[in-house]
């Protein structure tokens, strides 16, 4: 494996057991055996190539959404604290009321 590059794995069979330790993600067709669809990650349940793609897709949408939201609560949490902190030092009481 190349270094700072993730790899995907999608095999059926027990002949792609030893693939699927090494990659970061593998995936598992809904016919494969038994033992594949244990040894992976997700297993898709039919055998869409198409599928895997979407799931890969759809994984790293929900990633970077994640990963947007938090952004956007840790600055606006972060903005409040400096509001209340400084009101509280200057106004003597906080600057939000609940009304």
């Amino acid at each position: 494996m190349a270094a700072g590059k993730k790899t995907a794995v999608i095999g059926d069979g027990n002949n792609d057991i030893k693939s699927f330790g090494a990659a970061h993600v593998s995936f598992c067709m809904g016919s494969g055996t038994v033992i594949a669809k244990q040894d992976s990650d997700i297993v898709l349940t039919d055998d869409d190539f198409f599928d895997c793609m979407n799931a890969v897709m759809w994984g790293r949408n929900i990633y970077a959404n994640i990963k947007r939201f938090l952004m956007f609560q840790i600055t606006c949490n972060f903005s409040v604290l400096i509001t209340v902190f400084i009101g509280y030092l200057y106004l003597t009481e906080s600057p939000f009321t609940s009304t």
